[in-house]
């Protein structure tokens, strides 16, 4: 710099090219790049003011102009020590070439150490103390100096944790000396005296006084923190626009350049919030429906201005529910209370559904000028044709040698830009599996960065009454990160119990800092919306849609063979009926013996074992013979086998529907594919829609195996079986179901507090040890979840990558990918066609399917060598190569005990295991 004197912090790489390139040597100088974040984080927060709030408000700085700089001076400041730990000479000998080019020497010492954790070291041990001397942050220093570190410590946590996880103290006593030599450390030291310098050189008037709520405060927005840093490193590793830089200048001349380039990185990410429309109301976003009483509410219901609140809507199915959570989300965005939507449904098939709704709707909801995103967040959803489309491609970017066996930023820019998980909570709208958005309250990597945007967006949650104990634990931890943050809510269901009703109440309460007992449902009202906000709850009653109003008659049998009398009839009537079996091998089985009664032109099968392809398929087939548009024609003398596939998400429509006995939620569910679309042109004159549910007797005391007779397979599946009585009971009993009259006294005629008593003696002990299981996965989900108030810090025997996330207990699932092997070479089962690898993935029960089976000879070699031809090894799959005798696909595979098993597949049945 002109013959000046270099200070030492200059002798350090932050980011580097591959060594394959033409010039190895290129690089980017450490502190530009901690600059060149600091300037991302710094640009985030000033186009985005409604995130900026939620940072700096809680921590007790007034929202004055002069208070909102000095906390983005500090938030500064912290972003540019993010990589404080890679002055350590472990990490800058990954790439020896480069340390004795800048530094002449290299070091011996092995990089055993993550650099986030050795900034973490580095801070509490060197810097907070020349923090708190040199009071770089205007803290009052007549206050406990240990009060002010335990508060920060989460923010310090935060940035140095840009890697998705908190960093950790290092292990087997490894202390700072062994870390940082004395060069290293004083360089690092005067990096982040020289950033003070930068940052915080302007005092402020007031110092920042110790309080009861500034612990709370500042770790409550260490979450949010943390998902700033990990998005700002991914921004700001992004050579095209950070340039690699070797030409040392003065930091103060860098932070333009580095404001200059963060404008374009920031705008070009597509993160930025999109204006919301200034039409709002159903009228505006759905102009060719007439609304239903629950639309014409929520279009004109009273909202609070920047005040977080969440609506709980109970209405039946077919009402609207979809419509009336857009037209209120927009409604709170356009009042300040969000910047974007995310949509969380119970699973992909259901994603799959709202996201071709929203396909048509959502840029209604936002100024088109602003180009808003939709994005689809499953694990499948590549698959999809329409979001294929809408995905822009990106280009490759460098590669930091960082950490073994982990993606530097710069992979993880370019990987993570195609990671819907992690996207789609960014995008303006996003739609996926809720499991995306209860990961940001379960320790795993990049859960902040989810955290970060959810914070910015209404959260919907449809079916929210269709989860287990488990999740609906998660889910209340996740209401209450999200209410503490400022962010709102809306929450759909059909068929929610009461004390469901109040929990999800509960944690969105404790997340306002409301006493759980000021925030009291009462009333039994339906349909019913309830409001939860810091002021008093309210439930308001709504009238019903006559649309959603009818009757079902209910006939309760408990002789499979007289359910096969009736099938014959409506094949010889011309008519077109479901039978919903609760096992995928129940329905496979009912589907052969019907198909040898009836022939396979009048049978259809439809459950979740089937091969990617192959489901996709068999969905677009019973769409087109059983959704709304379909004719007289279509659907005559057809019969469709199914398992819960066809309980959500599907619109369809049949003439009779035919149940095994499930709980009264799913029943009510499965009803609603009755006579859902009545044009007389194409379904004909079909009189009352009737329901038949295939029941153990009800007659006497039922045995303690009353269930489990009748349905082996299907006890495991649903083990409340007094439940499953009451269900039975009362549907005997009733003979009927209007809805939505009856809606409330069904759902707490079965899961009420009171209908325990009403459970037979005999089937107690099996409800209890449900019960059991229940409590221990509401144990297990507080075991797993993270705690709000702690702050981001590392807890043990956490933070696992996301491919063992425990979003859900359960049975655990292994999937499958299946191979066809001629002899000589092996193929996709699903080849030739595109995403032939993900087409020819099934999921199935780990106790059923577990490990490949070893394979010697041809086969054996032909399969060692595909699995290196796959992206991941195979590592994640069991391959199970199948071989054709006879006309039938079969091979072999091992259990969970170890057992040979043999593996059948046709793509009329789906995937089947028997004992070899």
């Amino acid at each position: 710099m002109n013959g000046e004197i270099l200070e030492p912090y200059y002798n350090y790489w932050g980011k580097a090219a591959g060594n394959s390139g033409e010039d190895p040597l290129q690089y980017h100088l450490l502190v530009y790049h901690c600059l060149d974040v600091a300037a991302v984080g710094r640009t985030l927060l000033m186009k985005d003011p409604f995130l900026c709030e939620k940072i700096i408000s809680p921590t007790l700085m007034p929202p004055n102009d002069a208070e909102k700089n000095r906390a983005l001076d500090i938030i500064s400041h912290l972003l540019a020590l993010h990589d404080i730990g890679k002055f350590s000479g472990r990490f800058q000998n990954l790439r020896p070439d480069i340390m004795e080019r800048l530094q002449g020497r290299t070091c011996k010492n092995e990089y055993t150490v993550y650099h986030d954790d050795m900034g973490r070291l580095l801070f509490e041990e060197d810097l907070w103390k020349r923090a708190w001397s040199e009071n770089w942050f205007g803290l009052n220093l007549s206050d406990d100096q240990f009060n002010w570190r335990d508060a920060l410590r989460p923010w310090v946590f935060a940035v140095t944790g840009h890697h998705g996880k908190p960093p950790e103290k290092p292990k087997n006593n490894l202390t700072l000396s062994m870390l940082f030599d004395s060069r290293d450390r004083n360089s690092a030291i005067a990096f982040a005296e020289a950033s003070a310098g930068l940052f915080l050189k302007e005092v402020s008037p007031r110092t920042l006084d110790f309080s009861e709520g500034t612990l709370t405060g500042f770790h409550r927005t260490s979450w949010l923190l943390a998902g700033l840093a990990v998005l700002s490193d991914w921004i700001g590793s992004d050579c095209g626009h950070f340039p690699f830089c070797t030409e040392p200048m003065p930091l103060e001349k860098y932070w333009i350049h580095a404001l200059h380039h963060a404008e374009d990185a920031v705008r070009d990410a597509g993160i930025l919030p999109a204006r919301v429309s200034e039409k709002t109301g159903m009228r505006a976003l759905f102009p060719n429906i007439s609304p239903t009483p629950l639309q014409s509410h929520v279009s004109e219901c009273e909202l609070g201005f920047h005040s977080p609140r969440m609506f709980i809507i109970e209405e039946a199915t077919g009402s609207g529910k979809t419509e009336a959570a857009l037209v209120l989300a927009q409604r709170l965005i356009a009042e300040g209370n969000g910047e974007g939507i995310f949509f969380g449904l119970p699973t992909m098939a259901t994603a799959d559904a709202m996201y071709g709704r929203m396909e048509q709707a959502y840029l209604n909801l936002f100024m088109s000028a602003d180009h808003p995103s939709l994005v689809l967040a499953h694990s499948s959803r590549d698959l999809s044709k329409k979001f294929r489309n809408s995905v822009i491609p990106t280009s490759d970017d460098f590669i930091e040698p960082d950490r073994k066996g982990e993606m530097s930023a710069s992979a993880q820019c370019a990987a993570w830009l195609s990671d819907n998980r992690k996207k789609s909570l960014l995008a303006q709208i996003g739609v996926g599996t809720i499991d995306q958005a209860l990961m940001g309250v379960l320790p795993l990597r990049h859960q902040s960065l989810r955290l970060l945007g959810l914070s910015r967006n209404i959260l919907v949650v449809d079916e929210v009454h269709a989860y287990d104990p488990y999740v609906h634990k998660v889910l209340e931890t996740l209401l209450e990160f999200h209410a503490a943050q400022g962010g709102s809510a809306i929450l759909l269901s059909a068929t929610l119990p009461h004390k469901q009703r109040q929990d999800l109440v509960t944690g969105f309460s404790k997340g306002l800092g409301i006493d759980a007992g000021t925030a009291m449902v009462q009333k039994s009202d339906y349909p019913l919306v309830t409001c939860v906000s810091r002021e008093p709850i309210s439930e308001i009653p709504i009238d019903r849609c006559e649309q959603t109003h009818r009757t079902i008659a209910v006939e309760c049998v408990n002789d499979p063979s007289f359910v096969k009398a009736i099938l014959s009839d409506v094949i010889k009537e011309g008519r077109c009926a479901c039978w919903v079996r609760n096992t995928v091998d129940d329905a496979i089985e009912t589907y052969r013996e019907l198909s040898r009664l009836f022939g396979q032109d009048h049978v259809r099968l439809f459950h979740a074992r089937f091969a990617m392809g192959d489901r996709l398929g068999i969905e677009h087939t019973v769409l087109d013979k059983f959704d709304k548009n379909s004719t007289l024609e279509k659907r005559r003398g057809q019969i469709l086998v199914a398992t819960q596939v066809v309980e959500q998400s599907l619109d369809l429509d049949f003439d009779l529907m035919i149940t095994d006995l499930a709980p009264m939620d799913l029943i009510i569910q499965r009803a609603g594919r009755l006579h859902r679309h009545n044009d007389s042109s194409k379904r004909g004159n079909r009189g009352t829609p009737r329901l038949i549910v295939l029941t153990p007797s009800l007659d006497g005391i039922p045995s303690a195996e009353w269930y489990s007779a009748l349905f082996p397979k299907g006890a495991y599946v649903y083990p409340h079986h007094g439940q499953l009585w009451l269900t039975a009971r009362l549907l005997a009993d009733r003979k009927k179901i209007t809805m939505p009259d009856d809606a409330r006294l069904l759902i707490e005629g079965v899961f009420g507090e009171d209908a325990q008593g009403r459970i037979p003696e005999s089937l107690m002990q099996a409800e209890l040890q449900s019960d059991g299981t229940d409590m221990g996965g509401r144990a297990q989900a507080n075991l797993n979840e993270l705690k709000l108030d702690e702050g981001y810090r590392s807890t043990p025997m956490q933070w696992m990558d996301d491919a063992w996330t425990p979003t859900r207990l359960g049975e655990p699932r292994v999937t499958v990918l299946l191979l066809k092997w001629d002899g000589s070479r092996l193929s996709f089962w699903s080849s030739p066609s595109e995403f032939a690898r993900e087409m020819s993935l099934v999921s199935i029960s780990e106790h059923k399917l577990s490990k490949e089976f070893e394979y010697g000879g041809m086969l054996g070699t032909a399969l060692e060598q595909f699995k290196q031809t796959l992206p991941d090894k195979g590592r994640w799959q069991v391959l199970v190569p199948l071989t054709k005798n006879n006309g039938e696909w079969s091979g072999s595979a091992l259990n969970a005990k170890g057992k040979r098993v043999t593996v059948g597949y046709d793509s009329r049945t789906g995937l089947v295991v028997n004992k070899s």
